[in-house]
């Protein structure tokens, strides 16, 4: 549950807020499972903060500092998380379904099972994520930066992979069926495609010019 005083002094705004974070920065918020759907959230810094369960859906959280924040099954589904900062935050389980994370930083963010379906990732900053059994069919990832993340188990059919950076990606029993504007070029320089779901043409030209990518790392 939410810490009331906490509470209070989110809904106050951004300056409120802003300046509780700089008194008290040795505070760590507690947002958890409150309902905040809707609400302007615009730079606002949520450092640390515990959003577990929380209901952030249609939120307005533009360029918002959320590094190391815990999003543990929080609800954020077509929230505007634009050039926001999520490095090493956790969303594990989380529901950004048609969320806009564009140019968003997520260095080493945990997104293991999260639902990212339909979400628009272009130009999202994801090295060294994990995305383990991650849901982004239907996802806008042109552009994004997944060099080492792990997509072990991840489902990227129909996404939009157009220009993304793919070295070292861990692709292991990845669904990519229907994948759009992938380039060989760049899926050649992933770290494996263990038992990956592909479309035969790429399977082909995956067997021929970089079948050690298909066996077990």
């Amino acid at each position: 549950m939410a810490n009331q005083e906490h509470l209070d002094l989110v809904l106050q705004g951004l300056e409120v807020w802003n300046k509780f974070r700089r008194t008290q920065p040795d505070v760590r918020p507690d947002l958890s499972g409150a309902d905040l759907s809707g609400y302007d959230f615009t730079r606002m810094d949520f450092t640390k903060v515990n959003f577990t369960g929380t209901d952030l859906s249609d939120a307005y959280l533009l360029r918002a500092n959320l590094e190391e924040a815990n999003l543990t099954d929080a609800n954020l589904t077509e929230a505007d998380i634009i050039e926001a900062n999520l490095i090493k935050a956790v969303l594990s389980n989380a529901t950004l379904v048609m969320a806009d994370l564009s140019s968003t930083g997520m260095v080493r963010a945990d997104l293991t099972g999260a639902n990212l379906s339909k979400a628009n990732m272009t130009r999202t900053a994801l090295p060294w994520g994990i995305l383990r059994g991650c849901n982004l069919s239907e996802a806008n990832l042109k552009m994004v930066d997944l060099r080492e993340a792990d997509l072990t188990d991840a489902d990227l059919s129909l996404a939009n992979l157009q220009e993304a950076s793919l070295t070292g990606t861990i692709f292991e029993r990845t669904n990519l069926q229907g994948a759009k504007n992938l380039s060989m070029e760049l899926l050649g320089k992933a770290k494996t495609l263990h038992q990956a779901q592909l479309d035969p043409s790429i399977k082909g030209h995956i067997e021929q010019n970089f079948s050690s990518l298909l066996s077990k790392p």
